[in-house]
């Protein structure tokens, strides 16, 4: 009998064995809040991510998604994700430029980054590990949850007009939240207004503000920005790219075995593959919807962005000057575009982007520094 016992006991623990150790693994609950709303597509790569983290656990780790205002309101998901009341926080980094200016430079740049140089610099410049760097001073890591292509730019109404130059921003007042974007846009005589991206539309609608830009053009889609402006201004030369991602709690984090850290590690980098390969693409689809619904589009002269290119490359310094941590990711981004610029130019039509003029200027400025 007890030959029998010992047997089946033998038997029950192979079986177990058999499925591994996620079948005794605890449950892991963890509430994930967005900066997005369900109306803002920009939660693509929360999405993504959730999904693969259940898969990968047998449902053993799972993420429950709250959209802006549901826990709370937008900006208050960096405190809240600081101090552990929420175990993630999906993002844009430059909304965080208030608490360090170099949070500026991760979400993106004036001239700066397209989707693909983030991507290079993250995972192959040592880009990720700097920005962990800089969210570690708050209490929490980070992981990209991908990157728009370049966003659309300025959107106004009929009563506004369009833009179709620097002098034609002068008196106007426009959304946008980048610090470097308020900064550049108030030197060209602007009225630049930081606002919510659930909040623009009705903005706009009422007259409050004159024109506004949020994101990549199948997002601008999405939030019914064909209804409510008539022209488009374009390109986007304050954002080239937008990277999206996600805040984690450090002890949250650090609370997980080495085999959940791992799946929730290459679980956003593969959602980051996915969200960006669905921006890219979207933005294509979204143009022949904006034209149909009698969108006109006006490009701004290249003498004209070669003004703001200079006034971005002037911003970077003087906030180098303010902040040691904006320096050191400065300093690595400047170095990654100036490294990569041969292939760039190599690469002519086949290749991607352009390299700001204000690099080498940008570098030598930064060794007289000290970085």
């Amino acid at each position: 009998m007890r030959k029998i016992k010992l047997f089946m006991f033998l038997g029950a623990i192979t079986m177990v064995l058999a499925f591994g150790t996620t079948a005794l693994a605890k449950k892991i609950n963890w509430r994930m809040g967005s900066t997005w709303t369900p109306a803002i597509n920009l939660y693509k790569g929360d999405q993504e991510m959730i999904k693969y983290v259940g898969e990968m656990t047998g449902g053993n780790f799972e993420i429950k998604w709250f959209p802006s205002g549901s826990l709370m309101k937008a900006f208050e998901y960096f405190d809240a994700c600081s101090k552990g009341v929420v175990e993630m926080a999906g993002d844009w980094p430059s909304y965080w430029a208030g608490k360090d200016p170099a949070f500026d430079f991760l979400g993106s740049f004036p001239f700066g980054f397209t989707n693909m140089d983030y991507i290079n610099w993250m995972y192959d410049w040592g880009g990720l590990e700097l920005m962990q760097e800089l969210y570690g001073k708050y209490g929490m890591t980070y992981f990209s949850l991908g990157a728009t292509p370049m966003e659309s730019g300025f959107r106004t109404t009929e009563k506004t007009g369009p833009i179709k130059s620097i002098a034609d921003y002068k008196g106007k007042k426009l959304r946008t939240p980048s610090r470097a974007t308020i900064w550049i846009l108030e030197q060209v005589g602007a009225t630049p207004v930081k606002l919510p991206g659930g909040e623009i539309y009705l903005a706009v609608e009422r007259g409050t503000l004159d024109g506004a830009e949020f994101s990549s053009p199948g997002i601008d889609w999405e939030m019914g920005f064909a209804e409510i402006t008539k022209y488009w201004s374009v390109p986007c030369w304050f954002q080239p790219s937008s990277q999206v991602g996600t805040m984690v709690n450090l002890k949250a984090y650090n609370s997980l075995s080495k085999e959940n850290q791992a799946i929730l590690r290459y679980g956003a980098q593969a959602a980051a593959i996915r969200a960006t390969a669905f921006y890219d693409t979207d933005s294509g689809r979204a143009i022949e919807k904006f034209i149909a619904k009698g969108t006109q589009i006006f490009a701004l002269p290249e003498a004209d962005l070669d003004k703001l290119e200079a006034l971005a490359g002037q911003y970077c310094l003087m906030q180098a000057k303010e902040s040691k941590a904006y320096a050191k990711l400065l300093k690595s981004q400047m170095e990654y575009l100036k490294e990569y610029k041969d292939w760039r130019d190599m690469s002519g039509r086949f290749g991607q982007g352009s390299t700001p003029k204000y690099v080498d200027n940008v570098l030598a400025e930064l060794k007289k520094l000290g970085y």
